[in-house]
């Protein structure tokens, strides 16, 4: 039995421990993530390109250059002429209607400023999220470093428990009592280094070498969040808030756009056309337009059609309103109270687990209380210490869901 809870715990050891030295900060995280996401490089390549694509909008359409040949006779083609055949060629251009192209141009710089805008979003997003996952993996790791303690503890006990059993003095009960502690402490490092693994695969997603870093031994300190208050009125320059206002923009210009559908785009064209034999040549001007003639079932339901998309942004952008208001408000509520208990579990719960565990020890020495009531106390005390890991962990990660909001790291 020894020799197997011995081999499980050394497994585990092997397994959990990160194979480089190097400390993996919170700001080390948050940095290597932004560093290395494809996901901005997309935005900001999407951005640009709409960029590029402004200035395109805003040119004349490539005018055209013809060849042809007119009015060759039929009898005796090709080689037959006559007065009216010609050779010629011609230049026609395209001039749109209305300020389209200047329209044209807006929305594209309108929908380049909405992709930045959600790269910067998308920006304090990721910082939030590998923060989350960072906060996770400590928290993990801390809990694993405890489970740890009460092992090789327990594993003390045992051979405490089995040395007054050679003597005469001790009793079986006590050695099954510290063997079943034990057991029960290898199984409950076995649960935390599988959570442990979890949370470094998914710190992974945003920092592949996280499975070979270490993390440190304490949380960054993190500053109080600003006034519930302020960071509520600052909502409306966020940057998710921001791209809602700038898809709002877009949806306007698409309006603009549809409206002026229904000034027709003209087409000028200029030739000059030979003729054989010595007869005069001949040059060539005329203008087309386009005509809106259904215009009830074309440009007017295009216009109708854009009117309601633009009605959608706007609302959209209340709702994103709304949901950012409402996550604000929960992350600043489940902040307050993982305080609140963090605090209770450090002045309340840990030192009255503490001062039970000494107790019993005394008693234990004393012969007034069994060695099964002392591990089960030194049990009770590692999970409150566990427990206060995890309100620090959940506190933090709080601050961290609060920073998305605040737009800053929020520690020291």
């Amino acid at each position: 039995m020894r020799i197997a809870l011995w081999l499980a715990s050394a497994l585990i050891a092997v397994a959990g421990a990160p194979v480089g030295g190097q400390v993996l900060t919170f700001d080390d995280a948050r940095r290597l993530a932004l560093e290395n996401q494809p996901a901005l490089r997309a935005l900001e390549h999407a951005a640009r390109a709409a960029q590029h694509g402004s200035v395109a909008d805003s040119a004349l359409p490539d005018p055209r250059l013809k060849l042809g040949a007119l009015n060759f006779p039929i009898q005796g083609f090709p080689s037959a002429r006559d007065d009216m055949t010609q050779l010629g060629v011609s230049f026609e251009q395209a001039f749109p209607g209305g300020d389209k192209r200047r329209l044209r141009s807006e929305r594209a710089h309108a929908e380049a400023g909405q992709l930045f805008a959600e790269s910067h979003n998308q920006m304090q997003a990721i910082q939030r999220d590998v923060g989350l996952a960072w906060v996770d993996a400590w928290t993990a790791a801390a809990a694993e470093r405890l489970a740890g303690e009460l092992q090789r503890e327990s594993e003390h006990a045992v051979e405490l428990a089995r040395i007054p059993l050679v003597s005469g003095k001790g009793s079986p009960a006590d050695v099954l009592a510290a063997r079943q502690a034990l057991s029960q402490a290898v199984d409950r490092r076995l649960e935390l280094s599988q959570q442990s693994a979890r949370a470094r695969a998914a710190l992974s997603r945003w920092v592949p070498e996280a499975a070979a870093r270490s993390l440190p031994a304490e949380l960054p300190q993190f500053d109080p969040p600003p006034s519930l208050d302020v960071v509520r009125k600052s909502l409306d320059a966020h940057p998710q808030h921001e791209t809602q206002v700038l898809a709002q923009g877009v949806a306007d210009a698409d309006v603009a756009l549809a409206r002026e559908a229904s000034k027709p785009d003209r087409t000028i064209e200029v030739g000059y056309y030979a003729r054989s034999g010595g007869r005069t040549d001949m040059l060539m001007f005329q203008i087309a337009f386009e005509l809106p003639l259904y215009a009830e079932r074309k440009q007017d339901r295009l216009v109708d059609a854009k009117l309601r998309l633009a009605e959608r942004a706007r609302d959209m952008r209340a709702d994103h309103l709304r949901e950012l208001q409402a996550g604000l408000e929960a992350a600043y509520e489940e902040w307050r109270l993982a305080g609140a208990r963090l605090d209770n579990a450090r002045t309340a719960a840990v030192p009255a687990a503490q001062a039970r565990l000494d107790a019993l020890s005394a008693q234990h020495r004393a012969g007034g209380a069994s060695l099964a009531a002392v591990l089960e106390a030194r049990r009770g005390l590692v999970e409150g210490r566990m427990q206060e890991f995890q309100l620090s962990g959940a506190q933090a990660k709080a601050r961290v869901a609060l920073s998305y909001y605040t737009n800053e790291g929020g520690h020291r």
